[in-house]
């Protein structure tokens, strides 16, 4: 008697993990073919803005003075001989 308790408890825990499992598959395979409908027809659902894109602006260029100041080099002299 007690055996087929059991039994019966195996059998409905095993249908109710299978319905589980089942209704995940469902659920992901519609997620998937939500995806991929949106994926298809990807133009029709982007944003899109009225505004023509600007390109950045290039970069300024670095402008170098060549070489260190007159304060600069009285400096590294008087430095140099105090060393």
């Amino acid at each position: 008697m007690a055996w087929q308790i059991l039994a019966m408890w195996a059998v409905v825990m095993a249908t109710i993990v299978w319905f589980v499992r089942d209704e995940r598959r469902l659920l992901a395979n519609a997620a998937m073919a939500q995806a991929a409908y949106y994926y298809s027809r990807a133009p029709q659902y982007r944003y899109q803005s009225s505004e023509p894109e600007t390109p950045p602006a290039p970069p300024k260029p670095v402008s170098r003075t060549g070489g260190l100041t007159p304060t600069q080099r009285e400096f590294l002299q008087a430095f140099a001989q105090t060393y």
